[in-house]
C-alpha cells in the first residue's frame, strides 16, 4: 500500500506541476503582462524543482522521510492551485519557487522510501512504478487544467487540491517511522556522492537524456520546416510521452530478473542504432513514428535503473543520490540544451541532432566501466 500511495503522490505532484506551460496563454491575460515575462514562471518552477534535488535529498536524508514525501506535493498544489487567487505574478513567482523546493523534497524523499519499502528483488519494478506515476500525472495535466480554467475559470483549480491532501494524511497514518543514521549526512556527503560510480551514473544519466530530449525537444522546429501537420507532430509527441512509460515500466522489471548493469549497457547500446535511423528516416515516412516509439522505450528503459544503482551504490545516501538520478539530471541535461536551440537555427535540425546524437557513444563507454552494484558493500 506504501509505494502506491507514493505513486499516486508522484501522480499528483506531476500533474500540478505541469498545470503551468498549458495554462500560460491565460496567466498572461489574468496577470496583464507579456509572454516572455509568464513564461518565466515555468523556468522558475523548473529550476527549483529539480537543479535543487541532490541538496534535497541531503536534507531527507537528515530527517524523516515521510513528512517530506507528503509535504512535497501539498506544497506543490497549494502553490500552483491558488493560481486564480494570487494578485499579481511576482508573489505567484514567490510562491512557486517555494512549490519547486517542494517538489524536489518529494522526488529524493518518496524514491528513497519507495527503494526501502520494496522488496530486494523488486525494487527495480516499483521504481518503475514510481517513475510511470510522475510519467501519468505529466500526461494528464494539459487536460485537466485547461478543463477546470476553460469551463470553472482559474479560481477554480484550487478545489482540486485534495487530489494531494488525502494520499498524504493516508501515506502519514500507514507509513512506518523512518530510523535515522547516528550520524547524519552533511555537504561532506554530498560532494562524496559526486565522486566515484554515482557520478558516473549521473554523466551517462545526462548525456542520454540530452541526446534525446534535444530531439523530442526539436519535433516542432523541425516538423514546422519541413511543413508537416500540427496533428501529426502532436501524434509524434504523444507517442514518445506514452512509449516512455512503457520503456520505464519494462526496464525497471527486466533489471530484477536480468540484473541493472546488463539492461543499463543492452538499452545504450541499442539506442545508438535507433537514434542514428531517426536522424535518418525522414519524419514524413510512415516508419519515423514506430522508430521513434521503439527509441523511447529503449531510451527510457534506463531511468529505473540508474535510480535503482545509485541507491544500491550509496545506501547510506538513498534520498541524496535519488534526487541527483531523478531531479538533478534532467535539471542539468535542461540547461545544456539552452545552448542546443540557437545551434538548430544557425546550422541546421539535422546538423546538430546528428551531433548531439554522438553523445550516447561516451554514455555507453561510462555504463560499461561501472561495477555490479551488488559488488558495493
Amino acid at each position: 500500500m506504501l509505494p502506491i500511495l507514493l505513486v499516486f503522490l508522484h501522480t499528483t505532484n506531476d500533474m500540478f506541476g505541469s498545470f503551468l506551460t498549458p495554462l500560460l496563454p491565460r496567466l498572461q491575460i489574468a496577470f496583464g503582462v507579456d509572454y516572455a515575462r509568464v513564461s518565466m514562471l515555468v523556468a522558475i518552477y523548473s529550476m527549483s524543482s529539480s537543479l535543487f534535488q541532490p541538496v534535497a535529498g541531503l536534507i531527507a536524508d537528515r530527517y524523516d522521510k515521510r513528512w517530506l514525501a507528503a509535504l512535497g506535493p501539498l506544497l506543490v498544489a497549494t502553490g500552483v492551485g491558488l493560481v486564480g487567487w494570487y494578485p499579481n505574478i511576482y508573489l505567484f513567482a514567490f510562491v512557486l519557487a517555494f512549490a519547486g523546493l517542494g517538489s524536489a523534497l518529494f522526488h529524493s524523499s518518496a524514491a528513497a522510501l519507495v527503494g526501502q519499502y520494496a522488496p530486494e528483488n523488486k525494487k527495480g519494478f516499483w521504481i518503475s512504478i514510481f517513475g510511470s506515476g510522475g510519467h501519468l500525472g505529466m500526461s494528464l495535466a494539459p487536460a485537466i487544467s485547461i478543463g477546470v480554467a476553460k469551463n470553472l475559470g482559474l479560481p477554480a483549480i484550487a478545489w482540486l487540491v485534495p487530489f494531494a491532501l488525502i494520499p498524504a494524511v493516508l501515506f502519514l497514518k500507514f507509513a512506518p517511522v523512518v530510523k535515522l543514521p547516528g550520524k547524519r549526512s552533511g555537504f561532506k556527503d554530498l560532494l562524496r556522492v559526486f565522486r566515484g560510480e554515482v557520478a558516473k551514473l549521473w554523466a551517462l544519466a545526462t548525456l542520454r537524456i540530452l541526446a534525446f530530449s534535444s530531439l523530442t525537444t526539436t519535433i516542432p522546429y523541425w516538423f514546422g520546416q519541413l511543413g508537416i501537420s500540427d496533428e501529426r507532430m502532436a501524434l509524434a509527441l504523444t507517442v514518445s510521452s506514452v512509449s516512455g512509460i512503457v520503456g520505464t515500466l519494462i526496464g525497471g522489471m527486466l533489471s530484477d530478473r536480468l540484473g541493472r548493469k546488463i539492461i543499463l549497457t543492452s538499452s545504450l547500446t541499442a539506442a545508438i542504432p535507433l537514434y542514428i535511423l531517426l536522424v535518418t528516416v525522414s519524419p514524413l515516412s510512415w516508419l519515423f513514428i514506430p522508430i521513434l516509439s521503439i527509441a523511447a522505450i529503449v531510451s527510457t528503459a534506463s531511468i529505473p535503473v540508474t535510480v535503482v544503482m545509485a541507491q544500491n551504490y550509496e545506501p547510506s545516501q538513498i534520498a541524496t543520490v535519488s534526487g541527483l538520478m531523478m531531479g538533478f539530471t534532467w535539471g542539468f541535461a535542461g540547461l545544456l540544451y539552452g545552448g542546443v536551440g540557437p545551434l538548430v537555427e544557425a546550422y541546421g535540425v539535422l546538423n546538430i541532432l546528428r551531433l548531439i546524437g554522438l553523445l550516447l557513444i561516451p554514455a555507453l563507454i561510462i555504463a560499461l566501466s561501472l561495477k555490479q552494484d551488488t559488488e558495493i558493500k
